[in-house]
Formats: C-alpha cells, sequence, structure tokens
C-alpha cells in the first residue's frame, strides 16, 4: 500500500497528464495572472515581505538609470521601503492594472505584459501610467517574478506599427 502522500502525488500527475495541452496552457497563464494579482494586493497593502517572496533570487529590474541585480528578498525589501518613500510623497494610494497578458515561452519561463498600469492617490487622480513587463520562472513548484521593466504607456502597441 502506497503511503497517503504519495498516492496524492499520482492522483495529481494523474489529473495534470489527463489535462489536455490547452487545459494545461491555460492553467498557467492563471497562475501566472494569480501572481500578478497578488502582487498587486500586496504592493497596495505596502507589504514588502509579501511583495519580496513572489520574486526569483537574483531578482532584476531594468530602469532608465540602468540595470538593478537585487541579490536577495532583504535587498529587494529595502529597495521597496525606498521606492515607496517616492510614492507616499506624491500621495499615492494605489495601483490598478488594465490588463494582464501572459505568453508563455516555454515550461519555466513567461513574459507578462501589464498594459495600463496606474499610480493613483485616493482621490483617483493619477500619479504615473505605464505599460510594464515582467519575466517570469517557474522555481520550486511555483511561479515567480524575476524581471521587471516598466514603459512608456503603450510601448507595445507601437510594435507592429514601426515594423
Amino acid at each position: 500500500m502506497l503511503p497517503l502522500a504519495y498516492a496524492a502525488v499520482l492522483d495529481i500527475r494523474k489529473m495534470w497528464s489527463a489535462m489536455t495541452s490547452t487545459e494545461t496552457e491555460q492553467a498557467i497563464k492563471n497562475e501566472i495572472s494569480d501572481l500578478i494579482e497578488i502582487y498587486r494586493v500586496a504592493w497596495n497593502a505596502r507589504d514588502f515581505e509579501k511583495m519580496a517572496s513572489l520574486f526569483s533570487e537574483p531578482a532584476t529590474y531594468i530602469t532608465p538609470n540602468g540595470n538593478l541585480s537585487i541579490s536577495d528578498k532583504a535587498a529587494l525589501i529595502v529597495k521597496f521601503r525606498e521606492q515607496f518613500v517616492g510614492l507616499d510623497a506624491e500621495g499615492f494610494d494605489r495601483t490598478e492594472i488594465g490588463e494582464v497578458i501572459v505568453t508563455r515561452c516555454n515550461q519555466v519561463s513567461a513574459l507578462v505584459e501589464l498594459q495600463n498600469l496606474r499610480r493613483l492617490r485616493s482621490d483617483g487622480s493619477e500619479i504615473a501610467s505605464m505599460d510594464a513587463l515582467y519575466i517570469c520562472v517557474h522555481q520550486q513548484g511555483n511561479w515567480r517574478l524575476s524581471v521587471a521593466m516598466a514603459g512608456d504607456r503603450g510601448w507595445n502597441d507601437r510594435k507592429t506599427k514601426d515594423r
């Protein structure tokens, strides 16, 4: 007789392999979309520890001032705290995201486009509007944010016009 935990793992594997590739693809996209929503909620709650727990180590931010390679969660928490000093000075209340587009690249990586990401004050006035791009990786059974980059609002809309 199999131990109960092992039998449960086998049942999950059978269920997973029984899924069609379309179902699997959608399940992965849902997992990554959920990751983005958890990150947004943690961001709005200023839960820096939770935010950092959603990233791989190291994490990379691509900024206009250069790339930031952040070695571990403690350093990422410091980065978030510093970032929020500036946001709070501008009256930041919350972030809203217009659309999340997930493109799975392979079994362990995906691109996530956040279109019309808005930083808002409590009265709804806008501090900033941008699009963002994340590279997510599948590590230790979970999807994680790995690389983050913010861009001008509508940057991706231009890619088909510029060709």
